[in-house]
């Protein structure tokens, strides 16, 4: 009997989540509106916002653009972030007209390098992006404690790590500016989405402009689905903002967060338990207990990677590989970068496994055990 296939992905999309859609289209407001702002709303709640300001965006990487902006990167400006990311950070630095510079990631927790970092800033320096890889905090006391020493902005890609804490904090409630995702394969997903956090209440406003177009006050009459007839154009601006529809999916969506979140942490520490015994397979080196995890990830030895990947395939098992390393794209060639010994070592060794909200703890015993008998007949 063919096994049932099971995907890297899976968005937890149920009944509650139809409905909502369904709701928001009957209010007849499609566009940015009162859900959007509802959304804000409830994302600032979650986080035990104090202080900090919520602007929602139609996607991470359009919340990056704008966190990059409001954070005053420009033209001439270098913005320092690991090359082992996906590539809508390096792409929101370039969007500012800046440089980004790639750095090296720690073989730990594969968080930003910072010592690698420091030997990387230069007069051009604005700003620090860390990653929290697979939502595993990076050490961020330290990226901090960079940025003070060279006085730099820090904009945190916290999109893998909508949930997780540090020091008993939510990510996103403390620092400088933040950035989420919400795509549809991120712990919640509002199909596309993102947002910025950030500790200014005079970044607002700017935000807003940046977000609609440039324009100065349309964004107060649509979190009131309707619109400002008379405004003026007061700044560059771009179309990133989220309608109500998304918004709408998001706000179903973080109703269930802790839910989504709780069983995610289970589901690692099992992958971890059982795959710890294999020989030849690297697991986290996390409890879990403060992580939000968006990926479960292993790392084996280059040679074996393929064999490992085509295995699980022929048994009807998806993985996948985050990331390719930034600075082996071509259009990324020309920029700075320092050693890159540990990306290119985990560049090679990265197995992403199947990682769902709802999974059978069989799922997990089929993924872990197939792994186990690879490694038993190629030792």
């Amino acid at each position: 009997m063919m096994q049932e296939h099971i995907p890297v992905f899976k968005p937890a999309i149920g009944i509650d989540t139809l409905k909502a859609v369904t709701d928001a289209f009957n209010i007849g407001w499609l566009g940015m509106g009162s859900l959007t702002k509802e959304f804000e709303e409830r994302l600032a709640a979650f986080l035990g916002l104090k202080d900090r300001y919520v602007v929602a965006t139609n996607t991470g990487t359009s919340a990056l653009h704008v966190g990059l902006l409001v954070a005053g990167v420009g033209p001439g400006d270098e913005v320092i972030t690991p090359a082992h990311n996906f590539v809508a950070d390096h792409q929101a630095i370039i969007a500012c007209g800046a440089e980004p510079v790639l750095c090296d990631v720690r073989d730990d927790d594969l968080g930003i390098d910072c010592d690698k970092a420091e030997e990387l800033i230069s007069p051009k320096t604005k700003a620090i992006i860390p990653l929290h890889y697979a939502g595993i905090p990076c050490h961020l006391a330290e990226v901090y404690a960079l940025a003070k020493k060279y006085s730099l902005r820090v904009v945190d890609d916290a999109t893998h790590a909508f949930g997780t804490t540090v020091d008993g904090k939510l990510i996103g409630s403390f620092g400088d500016i933040a950035c989420f995702s919400f795509d549809p394969v991120k712990i919640i997903t509002s199909i596309d989405g993102g947002a910025v956090i950030t500790p200014h209440a005079d970044d607002v406003q700017k935000l807003h402009q940046f977000r609609l177009l440039g324009i100065d006050k349309d964004t107060s009459e649509r979190y009131k689905n309707s619109r400002a007839w008379e405004y003026d154009v007061v700044s560059a601006g771009h179309r990133y903002h989220l309608t109500n529809i998304m918004a709408s999916i998001g706000l179903s969506q973080i109703q269930r967060v802790n839910e989504f979140i709780t069983n995610r942490r289970a589901y690692c520490r099992f992958y971890s338990e059982l795959l710890k015994p294999v020989r030849g397979v690297r697991t986290p080196a996390s409890d879990f207990s403060n992580v939000s995890p968006f990926i479960y990830y292993i790392r084996v030895p280059a040679p074996k990677r393929a064999g490992l990947i085509e295995h699980l395939k022929g048994k009807g098992i998806a993985t996948g590989i985050h990331f390719v390393p930034a600075h082996r794209f071509s259009f990324l060639k020309r920029f700075r970068c320092g050693s890159m010994a540990v990306t290119e070592q985990i560049a090679e060794e990265l197995v992403t496994l199947p990682l769902h909200s709802f999974m059978l703890v069989e799922t997990i015993q089929r993924i872990a055990g197939e792994i186990g008998d690879f490694f038993a007949m190629h030792p």
